[in-house]
């Protein structure tokens, strides 16, 4: 695996926050800034490197399989080269039996001390059978599942029909009302009835409710009436299949040892399927028709269709690891207090439809991470090494739902309690619909949310060195996107760690094969890795360590 890892670059320190940290190393110094150390961070080198993240080699990087121990050995020994200190031993890591029974897989010598392995299992459907009134439809052609459903045969002699779903107490919409649905499969619309004007007549205008944009509500509420399978009947089916397939196919993964979260059985159908379906009831029903009794004033009442509903699922399981990979810059006066660097390299794999390459998502991420270690070492190298200690952790498992950063933080190599602060970085390399055109901005997540102290420290950076747009749309506690609980950064604001969560946005590529390296905004990445290396920097240096909020 080769690589350029460029020359060092001989360069000082700032004087007046450095001046015990210089005196220490006997290192004679002229003024320098810190604008000195985020220079090296370019972004040629930016791209260099994630042409190699994000290339064929890596395979999509999906944790357990071969391209993300390839990739997670490329950055272990990129940090072995810098010089960053192995941190994992026999006393922080599964035991070497248990990595060899789940997976066979071992680090390559000289490495383990920067690869913190993790165990996991994989549950993934191998069948998959529904049938409704006897006929039996195809799996990813005429309806669609996620993982996740536990193994089981579900069983009703009625399906029961509910128009939308909505049990709504503060509006006053039941349409459970009246029905008994106890041990039956309930079917409804997946979003909510309009009127001929286009206006919701839930919220009563044009803007759609959150019993559209959040299915949990429909399923929670036919769970709370007694059902044991839900049907929700799609617009879109084809669409989704095609959109989503790669998430349907997906294995759901959780920690080895840890129970896995059951999902309440959810079957998503096409309109096709449905009409055959409602015209048992009535030969006029049709989900055109019963659709068009909302937008005409005369919404019908739910009905029992008196036929049978099965269906299937049986699941086969796997054990595997991930690897988080740890890189250590001890600190001086205050090292032994922590700042925790995060960005995850994993990402989807491939499937018959090519290679998920991953280049923003978050190879963006990863290779700011690769950039600010070389900046901090350059650093300590010249004499002029942070006070406090800094731990760059690229992680894995972040698309199985956030697992190695979750491992790390029950497992933690330094204590939770001497972990400052965790900067995480994912998504930072595209511009999305919000700011087409404008490519000096960047989301900030979670920075107040559990210490004002780093917020205003992430701020004094941006205004002092960076000149950055930084945008709070998404830290809003009701934005419905709920960015703040979906990456790894969650993971240490669980355990109280104050976090910054920096992000760009989603946008059309968002896991898609199309997430290509030729996409990224190198000079924009380049200006907000700067920005992050001034406010890690700061944090690293100051007297006093970031005040939790009361």
């Amino acid at each position: 695996m080769k690589y350029i890892i460029k020359s060092l670059i001989i360069l000082g320190a700032y004087a007046p926050v450095f001046t015990s940290a210089v005196a220490q190393s006997g290192v004679n110094s002229k003024n320098f800034t810190p604008q000195d150390f985020a220079e090296t961070i370019t972004a040629s080198e930016m791209k260099d490197k994630i042409l190699i993240i994000a290339g064929d080699e890596f395979e999509g990087r999906e944790t357990g399989e071969p391209g993300q121990k390839k990739c997670g050995i490329y950055l272990a020994e990129h940090f072995k080269k810098l010089g960053l200190l192995p941190v994992i031993n026999s006393t922080n890591q599964p035991k070497d039996s248990l990595i060899k029974s789940l997976s066979g897989w071992k680090a390559p010598e000289g490495l383990s001390g920067y690869m913190q392995a993790f165990p996991m299992r994989e549950e993934k459907v191998s069948v998959h059978k529904l049938a409704i009134n006897g006929k039996n439809y195809t799996f990813l052609e005429d309806y669609f599942a996620f993982q996740g459903i536990p193994d089981n045969v579900y069983e009703s002699d009625k399906i029961v029909f509910v128009g939308f779903g909505i049990n709504d107490k503060k509006r006053g919409i039941n349409e459970y009302k009246g029905l008994n649905v106890t041990g039956k499969v309930v079917a409804f619309f997946e979003d909510e009835p309009m009127d001929r004007k286009g206006n919701s007549l839930v919220t009563g205008t044009t803007k759609l409710s959150e019993w559209t944009t959040d299915l949990k509500l429909k399923t929670e509420a036919a769970r709370e009436a007694g059902a044991i399978a839900v049907i929700s009947i799609q617009k879109h089916a084809e669409h989704d299949m095609e959109v989503y397939r790669h998430f349907i196919e997906k294995p759901k993964t959780y920690q080895e040892g840890k129970p896995g979260k059951a999902a309440f059985p959810k079957f998503f159908i096409s309109e096709k399927m449905a009409d055959e379906m409602l015209a048992t009831e009535n030969k006029k029903y049709s989900t055109q028709f019963l659709r068009d009794e909302y937008r005409n004033g005369n919404p019908g009442r739910g009905f029992v269709m008196d036929i049978p509903f099965k269906a299937e699922i049986k699941t086969e399981k796997r054990k595997i690891t991930g690897e988080n990979i740890l890189g250590f810059i001890e600190g001086t006066d205050l090292k032994h207090e922590i700042i925790v660097i995060t960005a995850h390299y994993d990402h989807l794999g491939k499937t018959d439809e090519g290679i998920y390459y991953g280049a923003d998502d978050d190879g963006s991420g990863t290779v700011t991470l690769m950039e600010l270690a070389e900046a901090f070492v350059y650093a300590k190298n010249n004499g002029f090494g942070p006070r406090r200690s800094i731990l760059i952790m690229p992680v894995s498992g972040e698309e199985k739902g956030l697992l190695g950063s979750q491992y790390y933080s029950e497992n933690p190599v330094f204590p939770i309690k001497n972990t400052i602060t965790n900067l995480n970085i994912d998504m930072i390399g595209r511009v999305d619909k919000n700011h087409e055109g404008n490519f000096n901005y960047v989301y900030i997540i979670g920075s107040d949310r559990l210490s004002q102290d780093l917020h205003d420290i992430n701020e004094e950076t941006n205004k002092k060195y960076s000149g950055l747009e930084l945008d709070y749309t998404f830290n809003d506690p009701k934005d419905p996107n709920q960015f703040y609980y979906r990456s790894d950064h969650y993971n240490f604001a669980k355990m109280n760690v104050p976090v910054i969560f920096y992000f760009t946005g989603v946008h059309e590529d968002y896991h898609r094969i199309t997430d290509t390296p030729d996409k990224l905004h190198y000079e924009k990445m380049q200006k907000i890795a700067r920005h992050i290396f001034y406010t890690a920097w700061e944090l690293a240096n100051r007297e006093e360590r970031p005040r939790l909020n009361n």
